[in-house]
C-alpha cells in the first residue's frame, strides 16, 4: 500500500464497536455513510472520528465540515505545543503532549537502558455532545488502546464522549509508566554504585547520572502541564455555573482517580530526582576526598625525595670538587687507599647522620 494510500482517517461506532477507515475525509464519509445505512444507525449512538497525521488542508477541510472554530483549526494545523483546555459553543478542546513512540517492544528495551525519553508531539481532542474528534500523530497506540478498552468494557452506557476523554487521557498519562519505572531502577542502580564504583569506572558513571536526570527533568515537565490541564478540567467540571458541554456526575471521580495517578506519579519522579541527586553529590564527594587522599601520597613521596635531594647535593659537591685538577689530599700517594676508604667512610657516616636527624624530624 503506497503512503498515499495510508488508512489515516478512521470512524469509530460504540454501539457497534466496528472501525470504519479511509485514506481521504470524502472516502471515510462515504463509506460511514455506507455502513450506517446497512446497520440501521440510531441516533443515540455516539461516533469517534480519528484523522492521523492531518495536513493543514485536512485540518481545515474536517473543521468547516464539523463547524469548528477558526482558533482551534489553527492551533491543530500550526501544531501548538502548549497544553491547554478551551470551551467553545458546541464543544470543548484538549491540547495535549505524547510521546511518538509506544511500540511495546521499543518500550520493553528502554525500560532496560538508559536511552532517552523520545519527543513528544501534539495530540488533539475535540468532545462534542454525543460524538468525538482526535487528531493524533502516529507512532502512538493510544487511538487502539482506548477503542479496545470499550470493546472489553461490560457498562455499555459508561461510554459517552466524555467517558472516552477521560479514558484517552488516561492512556496517555499510562504511556509515561514504562520511563518512570526505567529511572527508578536506574536511580537505585546509581545509589548502589556510588560508594563501589572504581576509579575506572567514572567516567561511565558521570554520563550516565546526566542522561537520567536530564531524562526525569523531560518527564516532569512534560506530566507538569498535563496535571494544569487535568486540574482546570476538573474545577471546570465541579463548578457550580459550569459550561453545559463539561460532564459532570461519575465522570468527576473517574477523572479524579487520574488526577490522583498523575501526582503519584510527579512526586514519584520528584523523589527519584532527589535520589540522583544526592547520589551525584555523594559520588563527587568521594571523588574529592580520593583526589584529597592521592595529593597527600604523592606529597609525602615529593617530601621524601627532597630530603634525599638535600643530602646527596653536598655529596655531590665534595666530589665534584675533588674532580677539579687542584691539588687534593692524598694525591700523591698513590698505592695507598686510605684517603679513597677515608672519603668514603665520611660520606657514609654524613647520610647516616643526616638520615638519622631526618627521621627524628619526621622528615622521612
Amino acid at each position: 500500500m503506497r503512503p498515499e494510500e495510508t488508512p489515516r482517517f478512521s470512524h469509530f461506532s460504540c454501539r457497534t464497536q466496528k472501525v470504519v477507515t479511509s485514506s481521504t475525509w470524502d472516502g471515510l464519509l462515504l463509506n460511514q455513510s455506507a455502513q450506517s445505512s446497512d446497520t440501521n444507525g440510531s441516533e443515540n449512538d455516539t461516533w469517534w472520528i480519528d484523522i492521523c497525521d492531518a495536513t493543514e488542508e485536512e485540518v481545515v477541510t474536517v473543521c468547516q465540515a464539523l463547524s469548528i472554530h477558526p482558533l482551534t483549526a489553527e492551533d491543530i494545523a500550526t501544531r501548538e505545543s502548549r497544553e491547554k483546555i478551551e470551551a467553545f459553543r458546541n464543544y470543548y478542546l484538549i491540547s495535549f503532549q505524547t510521546l511518538l513512540s509506544s511500540n511495546d517492544n521499543d518500550s520493553l528495551r528502554r525500560t532496560k537502558s538508559s536511552a532517552s525519553i523520545p519527543g513528544s508531539t501534539g495530540f488533539y481532542i475535540l468532545v462534542f455532545k454525543n460524538a468525538m474528534v482526535t487528531f493524533s500523530p502516529s507512532g502512538c497506540g493510544h487511538i487502539s488502546h482506548v477503542r479496545d478498552r470499550i470493546c472489553r468494557n461490560q457498562e455499555t452506557h459508561m461510554v459517552s464522549s466524555d467517558w472516552i476523554c477521560y479514558a484517552l487521557i488516561d492512556n496517555i498519562i499510562d504511556s509515561f509508566e514504562p520511563y518512570m519505572r526505567a529511572a527508578e531502577r536506574e536511580a537505585d542502580a546509581i545509589e548502589d554504585q556510588v560508594f563501589i564504583v572504581r576509579v575506572d569506572d567514572v567516567k561511565s558513571l558521570i554520563p550516565q547520572v546526566d542522561s537520567l536526570r536530564k531524562n526525569i527533568t523531560q518527564l516532569t515537565r512534560c506530566l507538569s502541564g498535563k496535571y494544569d490541564v487535568l486540574n482546570g478540567f476538573v474545577k471546570r467540571c465541579q463548578a457550580k455555573n459550569r459550561n453545559p458541554m463539561f460532564p459532570d456526575g461519575d465522570l468527576i471521580v473517574y477523572l479524579g482517580d487520574v488526577q490522583d495517578h498523575l501526582v503519584t506519579t510527579l512526586t514519584s519522579l520528584s523523589h527519584f530526582d532527589e535520589i540522583v541527586g544526592r547520589s551525584q553529590s555523594n559520588f563527587l564527594a568521594q571523588l574529592s576526598v580520593n583526589n584529597i587522599r592521592l595529593s597527600f601520597d604523592i606529597n609525602a613521596v615529593l617530601s621524601k625525595v627532597t630530603v634525599l635531594a638535600t643530602i646527596f647535593v653536598p655529596l655531590n659537591m665534595v666530589t665534584g670538587l675533588f674532580g677539579m685538577n687542584v691539588q687534593v689530599p692524598g694525591q700523591d700517594d698513590t698505592h695507598n687507599l686510605a684517603w679513597f676508604f677515608s672519603i668514603v667512610g665520611c660520606m657514609l657516616a654524613f647520610v647516616s647522620i643526616a638520615c638519622w636527624v631526618a627521621k627524628r624530624l619526621q622528615l622521612l
